[in-house]
């Protein structure tokens, strides 16, 4: 049996380019006890701070929809990168479509959890506790 995550340890950084959705997701972080987290407004300035973050970062929620570079395109950046020290830190996608095909192109680009808008403390809490405890999500399991 695995050790139960420690929230109040968590480092987490939230990306999305919308300022009202980011502080929404950073206060129910902090009701779960989370009180490391830090936001951008898109995936260039995800990636950044990712790479700023070295090994200190344990979980990112990114937003799908963002202009320039969607959720889909920051993993697969991130993914790819040399920049960042632990490229397959665990991403969870938030969005508000659940339609199959994005589920299947998230999965895809090697996300750890999908969650559907509007976010609930439960939901959030239990698809963290997934994507830490779990790998990546396998492409093969949508076919």
């Amino acid at each position: 049996m695995s050790a139960p995550i420690n929230f109040p340890s968590l480092s987490v950084l939230v990306i999305d380019d919308e300022a009202f959705m980011r502080q929404l997701i950073i206060r129910v972080l902090n009701e779960l006890g989370i009180n490391h987290v830090s936001a951008a407004r898109d995936g260039d300035e995800g990636l950044q701070k990712v790479a700023e973050a070295g090994n200190q970062l344990d979980l990112i929620l990114c937003d799908l929809e963002m202009p320039e570079m969607d959720g889909f395109e920051f993993v697969r950046q991130l993914r790819s990168s040399q920049h960042v020290r632990n490229p397959n830190i665990p991403v969870l996608i938030i969005t508000g479509h659940s339609d199959q095909d994005n589920v299947k192109e998230a999965v895809k680009t090697g996300i750890n959890g999908f969650l559907v808008k509007p976010i609930s403390k439960t939901n959030l809490e239990n698809r963290i506790k997934l994507a830490l405890k779990g790998r990546q999500i396998d492409p093969s399991v949508l076919k």
